[in-house]
């Protein structure tokens, strides 16, 4: 069976200081692909209560700074969803010059005030990702937060701007994260060997591809992180309030 071909982007501007993607499958099942797109397009240009939470996220975004929006509204495969997305951050991103690459859920938002840490943290050309981390639901009904934590203790960041604190993880949910190019380059130059012919004909690195290490399936985010060089930064956020599937989270709790 074929694989599905990737959508196309739903705004580019010639320029922007960030490229934001989004995976809204349900919207696409709704109203088909192309309705889809251009029915996010409108609640990111007017958010309102109604609203995927990821739009309302992606609005507060525009408010701090000028952004190119990616979004896929008929990816049914996320490992190969989230792997077209990193492809895109670096292509398109380059193209443009979005020096980040943030990357949110359709049900995921968070505060202006997180955004802007956010943001703060991978400024600067040391190879960053951060994690805004938010609460999932396990197998037993439990909510817990999607970030794991290394068991030694580890030195806090805080940042000069915001105040914002962070701290190292070993691994995440890709939920809501950001990364600047240092540290996607560092990412895709470690994974040549996942290339592989998409759909539409063109090559791309299957970066979320899922994956078993010593006997543990890893799921696609899992997978991810495991990629991520050892010098490159990944910390989570412990500063500012997420929400995700209606759960709040203040992550100043995970401190």
């Amino acid at each position: 069976m074929a694989s599905e071909a990737p959508a196309t982007p739903v705004t580019l501007n010639e320029r922007a200081e960030v490229i934001v993607t989004v995976s809204a499958y349900a919207l696409g099942k709704q109203l088909g692909i192309a309705p889809g797109m251009r029915e996010l397009e409108r609640q990111i240009q007017n958010p309102d209560r109604t609203s995927l939470p990821a739009a309302r996220c992606i609005a507060r975004l525009r408010e701090l700074v000028s952004l190119a929006v990616r979004a896929d509204t008929g990816g049914t495969v996320l490992g190969q969803v989230r792997s077209r997305h990193a492809h895109d951050a670096w292509t398109i991103g380059g193209s443009i010059g979005a020096r980040v690459w943030v990357s949110v859920d359709d049900d995921v938002e968070a505060t202006t005030a997180t955004l802007r840490a956010m943001l703060e943290a991978v400024q600067g050309h040391t190879a960053r990702i951060v994690v805004a981390p938010c609460l999932i639901r396990t197998a037993t009904g439990a909510s817990v937060a999607n970030v794991e934590f290394p068991h030694i203790i580890t030195r806090e960041r805080t940042l000069p701007m915001t105040g914002a604190r962070l701290r190292p993880v070993n691994a995440a949910g890709f939920a809501l994260v950001a990364m600047n190019r240092e540290a996607l380059a560092a990412v895709r130059a470690d994974s040549g060997h996942l290339a592989y012919v998409d759909a539409d004909g063109v090559t791309r690195l299957g970066l979320f591809h899922s994956s078993i290490q010593s006997g543990r399936w890893l799921s696609e985010d899992l997978a991810f992180f495991s990629r991520v060089p050892s010098e490159v930064s990944v910390e989570a956020l412990i500063t500012g309030h997420t929400s995700h599937d209606g759960q709040s989270l203040d992550l100043a709790s995970l401190a």
